[in-house]
């Protein structure tokens, strides 16, 4: 076996050339190690001496070279959907050997998000090289380094990313190695071509360029696959995590290190809960007494610009941010100042207790429907989110609206007799939340001046069968946090509703950690969820359970939701990644098959992310990364 190893790696560095030579003339001492792409599981470390078992390939023996070259979807996250071909060749390059030969964009708005774009890939690239090994000067001629050349083209001016935008994307590289070598010519030219539809389907397409290249610590460069044909598109068109920043602050740096990593996995929806009971850091230009009162501390808010810097990272990164004002419930912090300033209460029953009678979790309050003042708030606070976000849809929260506030308080009940409603029962308050709903809903119209689509999640309104009394199925996208067996979803799915999942069962990545408010070993939606768990809940499976036929046009995809009780700018990263991976899985590919077919893909995957600076939990040990298919139960 020793002699095999010698000769392919012999092979190896006449395609790849100086670099790799030098770099294991630099080494101290060669190690006995090799990894073999073993049929039927994967990479696995092997010694070079060692007798060669049935079924081993020692194409590429480095555990970087081995991880592109093995499997058939080699270390790409997400899978595409569409792979024509990958090489199982590799060659070495240095950064500085990637030009860019030509991007072609309808717009200079989309050329100059393409430029960045790109720089994002030369960062990437930078993450992936150690600190030791980064600005080694490279002994090979210029003239005779490998050139990678890559072109970009774009159809559509579009710079938009909306739920309509064609995510698509095609890449194609190609290789053509020197046949002899001369003093003025490159060793290789690899030919890198993108094309898509819009901007964010290139940008698709830039990041599945940088997972096909990869560190090699071995070989001490980089090292890429010389042949690729991929044809790609995501599955469902909304594929997001909902960070919420109320209850604990996170800062406007880790939300940029989400955002980085959900480029990393193709999801494309930054749903921001923005403000809750707990906490108001949106600060409204045209309302900004309600961060001034409900802040933590001046140091905790989200100003104008840095919201507006955000939006601009986040679709660099083919990320859209989605605002949600939750209401009438889930408010308290920063609305005491109204009757100070005449305008009467804005919300109820702040901080009452017990808040078990008002609420689901301290503090409580929720607006007061029938004070035509808060409309006026609303509508500013509306206003100040279309200055400053870029989105097609708009998210209204509404859920857990608690109706014992709204009974004991003089002013609701005085104003439900004027509507002929004396009985104080559940549908007189579910009429009183309709007004409500009506209302607010108008201020949303009136401040982004048309009649975009409106997300609430699954509440009162939307259960026993009764959401089309509600609420107009043309208007809303109803979000289920529910569990994956609700029979509501069936009944929304069958009323003509569209759909975004989020089921707590599958998707809340904050259940599983102890007791908040109490002493128990858990907390309401315990036990922690898994990655696996994560990566089987397919929405459209859940469709297809409920004896439904499943419609794309409905299921609009999913997300995943950290609520941040126990949660902050420390903790976040690794209680979202690596599962967050998984639910990007899901709704790019959408597969058939089972978590274990993804396992050492996704193993690889985590390391990518710790790679590139994202605080990813450990899923194994790491033994079980050199040791592809030996670490299943």
């Amino acid at each position: 076996m020793a002699f095999k190893f010698l000769l392919l790696v012999g092979l190896f560095f006449v395609v790849d050339g100086v670099i790799a030579q030098e770099s294991v003339k630099q080494s101290r001492q060669e190690s006995p190690w090799a990894w073999a792409c073993r049929t039927g599981r994967g990479c696995v470390k092997v010694a070079k001496d060692s007798p060669v078992e049935e079924g081993d390939n020692l194409d590429n023996p480095t555990l970087a070279g081995c991880k592109l070259t093995c499997n058939g979807e080699s270390t790409l996250w997400p899978k595409p959907r569409s792979i024509i071909s990958l090489s199982k060749t590799l060659i070495s390059f240095h950064p500085t050997d990637i030009r860019i030969s030509r991007i072609s964009a309808p717009t200079p708005k989309v050329k100059s998000l393409t430029n960045e774009a790109i720089q994002v890939l030369r960062s990437v690239i930078r993450k992936s090289i150690p600190n030791t090994q980064r600005g080694r000067n490279q002994t090979t001629k210029e003239t005779q380094r490998p050139q990678i050349n890559i072109q970009i083209s774009i159809v559509s001016g579009d710079d938009r990313l909306e739920m309509t935008t064609d995510e698509s994307y095609n890449l194609h590289v190609e290789t053509i190695f020197a046949t002899a070598a001369t003093p003025n010519s490159p060793r290789s030219t690899t030919s890198v071509s993108i094309t898509a539809t819009s901007f964010f389907g290139a940008r698709h397409g830039i990041e599945t360029l940088s997972q096909i290249m990869a560190w090699d610590d071995t070989l001490g460069t980089m090292i890429m696959l010389t042949d690729v044909n991929i044809s790609d598109s995501p599955a469902f068109v909304h594929r997001g995590l909902l960070v919420d920043t109320s209850r604990n602050y996170v800062s406007v740096p880790v939300i940029k290190k989400i955002i980085d990593a959900m480029s990393y996995d193709k999801l494309n929806v930054f749903h921001w809960h923005l403000t809750d009971t707990h906490s108001f850091p949106f600060v409204s230009t045209r309302e900004p007494r309600l961060s001034l009162y409900g802040a933590y501390s001046p140091a905790k808010v989200y100003r104008p610009e840095d919201i507006k810097e955000l939006v601009h990272y986040a679709t660099v990164r083919g990320v859209k941010i989605v605002p949600e004002f939750d209401a009438p419930a889930h408010v308290g912090s920063g609305w005491e100042w109204g009757e100070r300033a005449g305008m009467g209460q804005l919300a109820l029953c702040v901080n009452k207790e017990p808040w078990t009678t008002y609420c689901v979790e301290p503090p409580c309050g929720i607006l007061n429907p029938v004070n035509d003042n808060i409309y006026s708030v609303l509508s500013n606070i509306y206003q100040d989110m279309r200055d400053l976000f870029v989105s097609d849809i708009f998210h209204m929260g509404g859920d857990e609206v608690n109706f014992a506030c709204w009974n004991e308080t003089t002013e609701i009940i005085d104003w439900l007799k004027t509507q002929g409603r004396t009985e104080k029962s559940k549908e007189d308050f579910l009429y009183l939340w309709t007004y409500f709903q009506n209302r607010s809903l108008a201020e949303v119209d009136k401040a982004y001046d048309n009649k975009q689509p409106i997300v609430l999640w699954t509440s009162g309104l939307t259960e026993d069968g009764h959401a089309d009394k509600y609420l107009d199925k043309n208007r809303y996208i109803i979000q289920i946090w529910t569990t994956g067996t609700d029979e509501s979803i069936a009944q929304l799915y069958r009323q003509g509703f569209k759909l975004i999942m989020s089921n707590y069962d599958a998707w809340y990545f904050d259940c599983g950690y102890g007791q908040w408010v109490g002493d128990g070993p858990n907390n309401w939606c315990a036990p922690y969820i898994g990655w696996q768990k994560v990566y089987e809940n397919s929405p459209r499976k859940l469709i297809v359970n409920f004896n439904e036929t499943f419609n794309s046009r409905q299921i609009l995809g999913g997300e995943a939701a950290i609520w941040s009780e126990q949660v902050d700018s420390t903790t976040i990263e690794g209680k979202l990644w690596p599962r967050s991976s998984a639910l990007a899985e899901r709704l790019w590919t959408d597969p058939d098959t089972t978590w274990r077919v993804a396992e050492h893909r996704f193993n690889h995957h985590r390391e990518r992310l710790v790679q590139r600076g994202i605080q990813a939990d450990a899923l194994q040990p790491e033994w079980c990364h050199h040791n592809d298919g030996y670490c299943f139960l």
